[in-house]
């Protein structure tokens, strides 16, 4: 995995993925203590969506961002395919090390999260029962936020690089059926 083409996926991730970003700043959608059980609900919905659509696109991003032999915009998903059918395990390890890689975000942002907390009791609904329970530290939301957001995009352009390197590598041939003279040898010995 060359280190330039891992930073300039990674930047193009970041800025595809904008959509991700945005939704990961509106703490309604994202934290229950934040909202209703409805809005989280519908929030960890456009997250799966969000995230399912940048893990098939990340290939695209990473082409737009890094070509090479075989890896263009227009030809990323199809070549994706292909090692997809043609080296699944590596592919799954692709895969793998990425949702390793997202878990180590998730982690990240709640180590942060106990740093900074970015949520407090609310003094006032004790003696109003209207008054949400909790107040939002925003800064700090947005800060666990970023973190989280900066592993996602990351753990989205090793499984493009790596996808991208399959794709360009030497393909895996099978090995040559034994010849006729081979077949006699072995049957002889």
């Amino acid at each position: 995995m060359r280190p330039l083409v891992l930073l300039r996926t990674h930047a193009s991730v970041m800025l595809g993925c904008l959509p991700l970003l945005a939704l990961l700043l509106v703490p309604q959608l994202m934290r229950s203590r934040a909202g209703s059980e409805s809005l989280l609900m519908a929030g960890v919905l456009a997250l799966l969506v969000v995230l399912t659509a940048a893990v098939i696109l990340a290939p695209v991003m990473s082409a737009f961002a890094a070509p090479g032999d075989g890896w263009r915009p227009r030809t990323a998903l199809g070549a994706t395919r292909r090692v997809w059918r043609t080296r699944r395990a590596q592919a799954w390890l692709a895969l793998g090390l990425s949702a390793l890689l997202y878990a180590a975000g998730q982690v990240a942002g709640y180590a942060l999260a106990e740093v900074v907390p970015y949520v407090h009791d609310n003094p006032a609904a004790a003696g109003d029962p209207t008054a949400s329970p909790w107040i939002i530290d925003y800064p700090a939301y947005a800060l666990q936020a970023a973190v989280i957001y900066l592993f996602t995009t990351l753990a989205l352009a090793v499984y493009a690089v790596r996808l991208r390197s399959l794709a360009t590598a030497a393909p895996v041939s099978a090995p040559a059926p034994p010849s006729g003279r081979e077949q006699a040898s072995a049957a002889g010995a």
